[in-house]
């Protein structure tokens, strides 16, 4: 998944019949958006770094128990 031209590339591994992974990536991109792209000290290309994003993305990922 290539984050929206930005040069950023997201790799997800799923199951091959995981069903909604197109919703799955774009949830990602949405948090990458949201936590790093709107950090004003973040550059493009620098590696992420960003706690909220970690602690968002590991949030949604998590299965619910």
């Amino acid at each position: 998944m290539t984050g929206g031209g930005i040069g950023t590339k997201f790799l997800i591994f799923a199951e091959p019949h995981q069903p909604n992974i197109d919703v799955i990536c774009r949830r990602v991109y949405e948090l990458y958006a949201d936590f790093v792209m709107k950090n004003p000290f973040y550059q493009i290309e620098m590696p992420i770094r960003c706690e909220s994003f970690d602690r968002n993305l590991v949030a949604y990922i998590k299965p619910k128990q």
